[in-house]
């Protein structure tokens, strides 16, 4: 039983990272050979089933809806989903009601940080040590390689692999982020684009907007507390601030913990034409840095209430924080 690793094993772990993160983020173009090899062996020695015909489409949206049609349509083979498929995106004249997509049994790069995992300590211990026997090695070494592809959707009458993105952009936390553009695209029909600031999925607008042409009404209309977390950090809380009044502040108070998160209480009535009073909590989360502002009840008239309310009505004190 493996209980500790050495310094040297911890030591590699970082290129492990690397490489799991390259092979995650890879927008290589499928080769159809090499595709059908690791298809054909995960269907016969994982799945246990017989070979079927592989066909590759640009995006996961396009192998949903041929997936669907082999239901949805009784003519559909194999070898004529593609063009029905093409079919109900240029303008579906077939009239198929089509399911809301779902997550495939296989999901190709997108399982690396898993296989991550599985890889470290196969390469650094060795399949014995781990007590794997050689038909389990061989089963997880033909699942390891579906890490080559996009997402795989094996059905009865064909397995559907579909390309990888096209573009993927990470920030500097190694997470989804792309202000200005998709953060993760995909070629084909559909369009498969998907928009993160930060590793949070926003709305298209919020990245495709220039900072100073957002509104507050667009603020007040996000309830993702999420979402509003990276609106007020494109926006800007400073301006977003400056439509309303400061009406407390920590400096008011001998309170460190107050003070680390820089906590105030800000009335944004002028938000709101039916309100004389609309209390906001501002405040930076000290880990991140980044800054929330989040509505409170109008009973609350001091920093104290609005802190206590945040905290389910509880009244106390943070001696530290770890």
């Amino acid at each position: 039983m493996i209980k500790e690793l050495t310094q040297k094993q911890k030591d590699v772990m970082p290129a492990y990272v690397e490489k799991w993160i390259g092979i995650g983020t890879s927008t290589e173009r499928l080769n159809y050979y090499r595709t059908a090899e690791i298809i054909n062996d995960y269907q016969t020695q994982i799945l246990c089933k017989e070979k079927v015909p592989v066909l590759i489409v640009d995006n996961p949206i396009e192998a949903w809806v041929c997936c669907c049609l082999f239901d949805l349509d009784a003519d559909t083979k194999w070898y004529n989903v593609a063009e029905k498929m093409y079919r109900f995106f240029d303008g579906n004249p077939d009239g198929h009601d089509m399911p809301k997509p779902q997550m495939p049994y296989q999901t190709g790069s997108f399982f690396a940080s898993l296989f991550s995992f599985y890889n470290y300590f196969v390469e650094q211990f060795g399949y014995d040590a781990l007590n794997i026997s050689p038909d389990l090695a061989r089963k997880y070494e033909i699942w390891e390689r579906t890490s080559e592809l996009g997402m795989i959707y094996p059905i009865d009458q064909c397995v559907i692999v579909s390309q990888k993105p096209t573009v993927i952009h990470l920030n500097e936390n190694r997470v989804l982020h792309k202000d200005g553009a998709p953060a993760l695209e995909y070629a084909g029909r559909g369009n498969f684009k998907l928009y993160y600031l930060n590793g949070v999925k926003v709305p298209e607008y919020l990245v495709m907007t220039e900072s100073h042409k957002l509104t507050t009404e667009q603020f007040m209309a996000e309830k993702n507390a999420d979402v509003r977390a990276e609106f007020i950090r494109k926006f800007g809380v400073e301006n977003l601030l400056s439509l309303g009044k400061k009406i407390d502040s920590h400096e008011n108070y001998d309170e460190p913990f107050w003070s680390s998160s820089e906590y105030e209480l800000w009335d944004m009535e002028t938000l709101f034409q039916s309100h004389d009073y609309a209390p906001f909590l501002k405040m930076k989360n000290p880990t991140t840095g980044v800054w929330h502002v989040e509505g409170v009840s109008p009973k609350c008239r001091t920093l104290r209430d609005a802190i206590k309310e945040r905290f389910g009505g509880r009244d106390f004190t943070i001696e530290a924080m770890a």
